[in-house]
């Protein structure tokens, strides 16, 4: 089903037109679904819209200052190809609200989360090489609050096992094992924090993330695990927080439903920890082709 100029419009007009509105989360999704088969040529603007809600959260903040907690995110990303995968723009929005709030309060924004960048991909061996920059920019709206905002440079490897053993795909019925490794440096953070605590001042971003996925994609197994290093510790590249999510995926192009568990932990010193448990609903586009790549089928949503 491709998707109508009006919706590709509203989209950009919410990235463009929204306020610039946590902890050290990882809110970046890789570029163009993490895909391994690079396209070099032509335009293309690409994504998804998102809805989630939390279905139990003990403890997952709703703003930057820690403060509420977690009840609905609304989210949307685009990727858009200028020469093909060798140079596009990704853009990511999150809103989350508060549950603590009254009445339909509940429902509406309390944090506004933005992210932009510019990536290259290129073909590397049996996957691809993605790189870029990015800054992103979390802020509260419906109290005044911190913000934090950084720039960073990333690295990210995109692997698929089907590639190189052809014997994979037949036995998980069309499907695969894939994902990729990360390597991020924060260039440019006067604010973005190294724990959940908000504490320290993040340096580096290690992360992992592997799918597998079988039935032609319709159902996936996902664990994605995100590490951060704290600039002003004594050993600034030893990880300061560990964020670990193990997901369900059903997927039917373009829709998916997605049930995760995020938690949060400070793995230095002790500290605060967050965690909260979210059921998540999809609905990809592609303004060129008219079966778009999943969100999740070779990237992990991006972290509240």
């Amino acid at each position: 089903m491709r998707v109508s100029r009006v919706s590709v419009a509203a989209l950009a007009a919410a990235v463009a037109l929204a306020p610039r509105a946590a902890s050290a989360l990882d809110k970046q999704g890789s570029a163009h679904g993490g895909a391994t088969d690079v396209d070099p040529d032509g335009f293309d603007m690409s994504g998804a819209f998102s809805l989630g809600l939390s279905l139990y959260n003990p403890s997952y903040a709703a703003r930057p200052d820690n403060t509420g907690h977690t009840l609905m995110r609304y989210a949307g990303h685009a990727d858009i190809d200028v020469i093909g995968q060798h140079l596009s723009i990704p853009l990511d929005v999150n809103m989350f609200s508060d549950r603590d709030r009254g009445g339909a309060a509940k429902l509406a924004p309390s944090e506004f989360d933005v992210i932009g960048g510019v990536t290259t991909t290129w073909a590397a061996g049996a996957g691809a090489l993605e790189a870029g920059l990015r800054f992103e920019s979390d802020s509260p709206v419906d109290r005044p609050g911190a913000s934090q905002h950084y720039v960073d440079a990333r690295a990210r490897y995109l692997y698929s096992f089907a590639k190189v053993f052809p014997d994979l795909g037949p036995a998980l019925r069309d499907g695969d094992v894939l994902g990729w490794l990360t390597l991020g440096w924060f260039a440019y953070n006067p604010s973005y924090f190294a724990r959940p605590n908000n504490t320290g001042r993040a340096l580096f971003r290690y992360g992992i993330h592997t799918e597998l996925s079988t039935f032609a994609d319709v159902l996936s197994f996902c664990l994605d695990a995100t590490m951060f290093t704290d600039r002003q510790a004594s050993n600034p590249i030893g990880p300061s927080e560990l964020d670990l999510t193990p997901e369900l995926v059903y997927h039917r192009a373009p829709v998916e439903v997605h049930l995760a568990l995020e938690m949060d932990n400070p793995v230095d010193r002790d500290g605060l920890s967050q965690k909260f448990l979210y059921a998540l609903f999809v609905w990809a586009f592609d303004l060129v082709t008219d079966e778009p790549s999943a969100l999740e089928h070779r990237s992990g949503i991006p972290s509240p």
